[in-house]
Order: C-alpha cells, then structure tokens, then sequence
C-alpha cells in the first residue's frame, strides 16, 4: 500500500476547484481569500483563524474562503515567512543583524527583533493580500464564465437535436 502524498499538484488544483465552487460571488471569495492570507501572514501564532472568522464577517467576505486562506502559515511554511519578514523589516529599519548568542534572549534584543518581525510582516502582508485578492478573483471569475458558456453551449446542442 503506498503513502499518500502530503502535498501534491492535484491536490492543490482540487482545493482551488472547491474554493471557485462555492456558492458565492467571485469578490466576496477573493475577499475572504485576502483576509485569510492577511491573517495568516502576520504572526498570530496559530490564531489565525479565529482573527480572520470576524474579519470576514465584517467586510462581508466568505468565511469558508478566509478558513482556507489562513493555511498559508502552516507548520512548513511559518518559519521560512517569518525569516523573510524579519529580513524585510531589517531592510526597512536599517536594523543591523543581531548574530545568534544567548544575549539574544534579553528582552531588549527581543525588542528589536520583534520590531523588525512585525514591520516586515504587516509589509509582507499587506503585498500579499492585495496580490491573492486580484489572483482569487480572476480565477474564481474565469472558471464562473467558463461554466457558463459550457452550459449555454451544452443547452444549444440540446436544442439543436430536438
């Protein structure tokens, strides 16, 4: 018996097919999309989801949409968008890098390593939002257009063989 794969290609061409299906507007998907990634981006430290929920129900978005959305920060993927971030905000700090000690557990070294983490990570997040908003709903948009003209085009075949 063989092991399913964690992470696959199909997998992911699924999850987008379930997300385009559901029964919502394309905006308020890639609206609940955006947030979600917003969430998920910015260190909630697992709480991701319970951010994103009220978020979506504010700005109107699809809640199942922002759930899928906060899986962008996952066991994985988190350190790596975290390392990122806080390069970012050294870059927009001018922060000089701290190397590795154990002084670097002191609670002004934390400081300055938080300030950084949390400056690149509203950055990060709010580029990231903006761009998984446009893709969402251009992708949500087409695959709608795409079914509707299968399905004007399937009913003018069925016409046509009357």
């Amino acid at each position: 018996m063989r092991a399913k794969r964690w992470f696959s290609l199909s997998g992911l061409k699924t999850l987008v097919k379930k997300l385009v299906r559901v029964d919502d507007s394309p905006k308020r998907i890639a609206r609940g999309v955006a947030i979600g990634v917003f969430w998920g981006i910015l260190p909630t430290f697992g709480f991701a989801i319970l951010f994103s929920l009220p978020t979506a129900v504010l700005l109107r978005a699809n809640k199942f949409s922002a759930i899928l959305g906060t899986f962008v920060a996952n066991p994985f993927t988190t350190p790596f968008i975290y390392a990122f971030e806080y390069k970012i905000g050294q870059l927009v700090l001018r922060a000089t890098p701290l190397p590795f000690s154990w002084s670097l557990f002191r609670l002004e070294n934390l400081l300055n390593l938080s300030r950084s983490l949390l400056v690149g990570s509203f950055l990060l997040a709010t580029g990231m939002t903006l761009l998984t908003y446009f893709l969402t709903f251009g992708i949500a948009l087409g695959y709608r257009r795409k079914r509707s003209l299968k399905a004007t085009s399937s009913k003018m075949t069925r016409d046509l063989q009357r």
